[in-house]
């Protein structure tokens, strides 16, 4: 039952990622197995209902079979047909059907309304499906009529998890505080408890309910990557790397590979880097990620040929990726290949037209060619945006644009935008510091190379 279980969960996965752009004689033969799991579900559920039948008539002939059977909540009567329709519907939860599930535990909770378990299942089900204001509801009703500690603490979790899926990461921790306070051994609520302090990027305040998870599970992976991932904020590289391995060497995942991968990068060994990428590759054949990381980090040891080929066989078998794209036009004007440049930007998707990043590309790509007022016109584009690092980006590449028309005063302005909108960057304080340059200013270059040098 296991494997045959296993087995069609792997085909409704296969079915789901390859009948979008399957042939149409492919996608006939995904609909017939896709029906052949269904009848095989219905076959089996008939026969569950009628073992279940008979069990029940044994336990009414004799009581003593189920003595020594554990209720999580008070036990009260129910009726067959109900316990049959629950079953149903826990069959088809198994199988994430979840709107088929959802049809028999909505029967069970209106004719049973005090079954807890059936409204749980009846929250869990819609919780899957995505009608978090539902899920909510119902599992509030089952914290507030449960009486057993282990059946409030799971109700408090559950709505801790609709509440992060609705983006209420402050809510969220309260119900998984009341969750540690009930049940002090449940890693999952100390785990999630971190895991909403970081999205709020309160990384300190996460870190020990991390620890506490793994105080309790030491083989909680999970939370060792967040441990990592909270250290890596603050450039604690000799933490990041401990428990990033530390998380690898407990589950091999591709998320993790990728963030070590990053790591290198960001600290420099590019060597390491690229080992990193390729070993992603060998769990993720197409990875583009795999691909742009393998490409830059060459770039960066100057290979830049090899770089070129790497994105390229990257942009085969993912041609709309948007950073592979991106890096593509990145290197081409690096090396000058301005016809490329301009094929590529032609034939962009419509949605990245208006990408930030993509208007400062096209203003590069403008600037080199000489169109420097139509440069100019583009890169103010985003001086006008809310976004910080959009308008950081605007006044940078304006900046830039104006250097090459020779207004330099007009440059040194927009590079002194931009740094006060991002302090870290040091690329604006190198060219303003340029601009002091030209202009003759050697004490304000001098102060600019200083920022440089110190930060």
């Amino acid at each position: 039952m296991q494997q045959w279980s296993q087995h069609a969960q792997q085909l409704l996965e296969e079915i789901k990622e390859t009948y979008p752009q399957s042939s149409p004689a492919k996608k006939m033969r995904l609909r017939q197995q896709l029906q052949k799991v269904r009848k095989t579900c219905n076959e089996m559920l008939d026969c569950w209902i009628k073992i279940e039948e008979q069990i029940s008539l044994l336990v009414e002939e004799y009581p003593e079979l189920d003595s020594d059977e554990k209720h999580v909540e008070e036990e009260f009567y129910l009726d067959e047909s109900i316990v049959r329709r629950f079953r149903q519907g826990q069959g088809y939860y198994g199988l994430t059907m979840f709107q088929e599930a959802q049809h028999y535990f909505q029967q069970v909770v209106e004719e049973a309304p005090d079954f807890l378990l059936g409204r749980l299942y009846l929250g869990l089900t819609l919780f899957q499906k995505g009608d978090l204001v539902e899920a909510y509801r119902h599992l509030q009703i089952v914290k507030q009529m449960a009486t057993h500690e282990e059946f409030i603490g799971l109700a408090h979790h559950l709505l801790g998890c609709v509440l992060v899926k609705m983006g209420k990461d402050e809510e969220a921790i309260t119900q998984f505080s009341k969750v540690t306070q009930i049940l002090p051994d449940h890693g999952d609520a100390w785990f999630n408890l971190g895991a909403c302090y970081y999205r709020l990027k309160e990384y300190h305040t996460a870190l020990p309910y991390f620890y506490h998870a793994l105080s309790i599970n030491d083989n909680d992976w999970e939370s060792m990557y967040y441990l990592s991932s909270c250290y890596r904020h603050y450039k604690e590289w000799e933490s990041v790397t401990y428990w990033r391995k530390a998380s690898y060497e407990k589950m091999h995942h591709p998320q993790v590979i990728q963030s070590i991968a990053h790591d290198y990068e960001e600290m420099g060994q590019y060597e390491e880097a690229i080992h990193w990428y390729q070993r992603l590759l060998t769990h993720q054949p197409k990875s583009s990620a795999a691909y742009h990381g393998i490409s830059w980090n060459l770039w960066n040891l100057g290979q830049k040929k090899e770089a070129m080929l790497w994105l390229k066989k990257g942009l085969t078998l993912s041609p709309q990726d948007e950073d592979l794209l991106f890096l593509y036009v990145w290197m081409s004007l690096n090396q000058g290949e301005l016809h490329q440049v301009k094929q590529t930007l032609s034939l962009l998707p419509r949605q990245l037209e208006q990408n930030p990043l993509w208007i400062v590309m096209q203003s590069r790509w403008l600037t080199q060619t000489g169109q420097l007022e139509e440069a100019a016109k583009i890169s103010k584009q985003l001086i006008k945006q809310e976004n910080i690092p959009a308008r950081a980006m605007g006044h940078y590449q304006t900046g830039r644009t104006y250097l090459e028309m020779g207004k330099i005063a007009d440059a040194a302005n927009h590079f002194d935008q931009a740094h006060r909108l991002i302090t870290d960057w040091k690329d604006p304080v190198f060219f303003k510091g340029i601009c002091h340059l030209l202009e003759g200013k050697t004490d304000l270059m001098q102060q600019c190379w200083n920022q440089l040098v110190n930060a």
